[in-house]
């Protein structure tokens, strides 16, 4: 199922993501407390590499996408990221 069929399913209020732990600590919106994300990831671009078309040699970031209201945080370090079952 793709990001958007299953962000619909949550907002009628069904079970979809995943649990997650950043750093040995269980994951929380901030916004709204939900505890069930969808995983995706982003990258870290600057101007310097923009300019001269370098994107790809960015590094990338985790975005943990809340289940429940939209909520995205980013984790800098995808090594510290880790779906909990």
């Amino acid at each position: 199922m793709g990001f958007f069929s299953e962000f619909s399913k949550a907002l009628n209020g069904d079970e979809s993501g995943e649990r997650y732990e950043v750093a040995g600590h269980a994951v929380t919106c901030p916004h709204c407390g939900g505890k069930r994300f969808f995983e995706s990831s982003a990258l870290l671009d600057g101007r310097a590499g923009s300019f001269i078309g370098l994107e790809w040699a960015s590094d990338s970031a985790v975005t943990l996408i809340c289940a429940t209201c939209g909520h995205v945080d980013w984790f800098a370090s995808p090594k510290l990221v880790e779906r909990v079952s």
